[in-house]
């Protein structure tokens, strides 16, 4: 869960948490954020979208991708992060990084199997290092 730590005026309500629920209710955003379909934000200018796809299946944000032992394609596209760096991350740690344009918005690919990756989830940071988005993982079965 994304929150505030705030020392400095200014500070309150920039990271916060992006869940992703079936309605605006709730017993909905419960259920999202018990699912781990959330993400962190660093405010409210950020924007990911992130999906692995085995074959015909696809999984999102905290979701389960039966792979069926194929082939892994792993996108993420950002908004509103200028020339940021985006990384995906395993269970074996750090295994991609690649930078958007300088626009802010673009999309990044990576291709794994759940041989190689148990789960993969992204950063996005800004070009200075601090985060601008975490995402949790989405399962590899």
């Amino acid at each position: 869960m994304g929150n505030s730590d705030t020392h400095l005026e200014g500070q309150i309500a920039v990271p916060h948490t992006v869940v992703f629920a079936e309605e605006l209710s709730t017993e909905a955003v419960l259920a999202g954020i018990r699912a781990g379909r959330s993400w962190i934000a660093g405010s409210a200018t950020v924007e990911v979208s992130f999906t692995a796809r085995a074959g015909r299946h696809t999984a999102g944000v905290g979701g389960r991708l039966s792979t069926h032992g194929g082939q892994v394609e792993v996108r993420a596209v950002v908004q509103g992060v200028p020339a940021a760096s985006v990384s995906f991350h395993t269970d074996r740690g750090k295994v991609h990084r690649a930078s958007l344009p300088g626009e802010g918005a673009g999309a990044v690919r990576w291709h794994t199997t759940a041989e190689d990756s148990a789960y993969v989830r992204i950063e996005v940071r800004h070009p200075d290092g601090p985060v601008a988005a975490l995402t949790n993982p989405i399962i590899l079965i």
